[in-house]
């Protein structure tokens, strides 16, 4: 056992790597592993999604409360299971042993694609544009101290003073540079929803950073892939479609995106361009608010009818659904009911803070 891990009051021992690392008083199991450099398969860390379910073989954990009751069985909570991004360390024995299935690092492997990705770190930046995309939607533009090492579909954690628990926002651009760009959805009595309102989080101001965080990303095989967003679901989308093009990824990609109205479509300009250059690439927006008439003449309704008329051949396929959680149910049913393989599904469910 490592120094850290002696000084500290537990300790999370993985199988079958064996590894042991230090976890800090009220650090997750999951936040251990991750600051430890330790890959574990996850991606919402608030008990929203289940892929960082591992087994429990020693020890005890308390279950910290907000997870989705639907996540975790009775029976796998009978056999052992937690979920590693809710459980914290307790009891009296001090090195918890967890058991996760498969390779960690192969498993987060497989999307490691246009960027190397990296353990969360911390950081600061300047807030340098905030711009308006409709009524609800603000693109906020975060200059960095120095470049931050991510994977295209990762997320971060704001710092802000006042705001408790940070607040998570995928990065909207792929690495490279001393940007981040985020689309944030103003929330009725949001915390960070409020300030931006209000002009209290401005231009010029700092911002502290801590990620990057998720194995939401396309991966690295040329199979076809279907992408479902819904909202501010475009943010990781757009890095991942904008490194894939960089690097001349030449699968079909088809992009349905559902937005409320024509105002929202803050970047079909892009995407249309996207679409006009690259031959295996299809971007259809479906509107659910937008009045009669007008001069909107593309889908209307939940963008998963519009998916249902328009796909019905899934065998082979891989699926990227991101956005809010009623359009991530809607899509993965209506998928896996059409015969996608259930290990070709990769979600990151957006879900407005508590």
């Amino acid at each position: 056992m490592n120094a850290a891990a002696q000084s500290a009051r537990f300790s999370v021992r993985v199988e079958p790597q064996g590894r042991v690392v230090a976890c800090a008083p009220d650090a997750t199991v999951l936040d251990a592993c991750l600051e430890a450099g330790l890959d574990l398969p996850y991606n919402c860390r608030s008990g929203e999604c289940g892929e960082c379910k591992v087994r429990l073989l020693e020890g005890e954990v308390y279950e910290r409360p907000g997870a989705d009751p639907a996540i975790l069985s009775a029976a796998e909570r009978s056999n052992g299971v937690i979920l590693s991004c809710m459980s914290v360390p307790s009891g009296t024995l001090q090195v918890l042993t967890i058991r996760c299935d498969g390779n960690p690092a192969e498993a987060a492997a497989a999307i490691r694609v246009g960027g190397t990705g990296s353990s969360p770190v911390l950081t600061r930046g300047v807030v340098d544009r905030i711009a308006h995309a409709g009524e609800s939607i603000r693109v906020v533009t975060v200059r960095l101290e120095r470049p931050v090492d991510y994977r295209p579909g990762q997320y971060f954690e704001w710092i802000l003073p006042g705001i408790t628990p940070n607040r998570a926002y995928s990065a909207a651009n792929p690495p490279g540079s001393k940007q981040l760009e985020f689309h944030v959805r103003l929330h009725p009595a949001g915390q960070v929803s409020d300030r931006l309102s209000t002009g209290a989080l401005a231009q010029g101001d700092s911002i502290g950073l801590k990620g990057p965080f998720g194995h939401f990303g396309l991966s690295s095989e040329a199979r076809p892939a279907l992408l479902i967003a819904g909202g501010t679901g475009m943010a990781p989308v757009k890095a991942m479609l904008e490194a894939a093009f960089a690097r001349g990824d030449r699968r079909s990609l088809r992009f349905f995106y559902g937005a409320r109205r024509q105002d929202e479509l803050y970047t079909a300009d892009m995407l249309n361009l996207w679409m006009v250059k690259m031959p295996n690439f299809e971007f259809v927006p479906v509107l659910s608010d937008e009045p009669p008439g007008g001069s909107w003449t593309g889908g209307r309704g939940r963008v998963t009818d519009i998916v249902a008329e328009r796909v019905h051949d899934v065998l082979g396929f891989e699926a990227y659904l991101c956005g809010p959680p009623g359009m991530i149910d809607a899509a993965t049913a209506l998928l896996l009911a059409r015969g996608l393989d259930p290990a070709d599904l990769h979600v990151d469910r957006f879900t407005a803070a508590a």
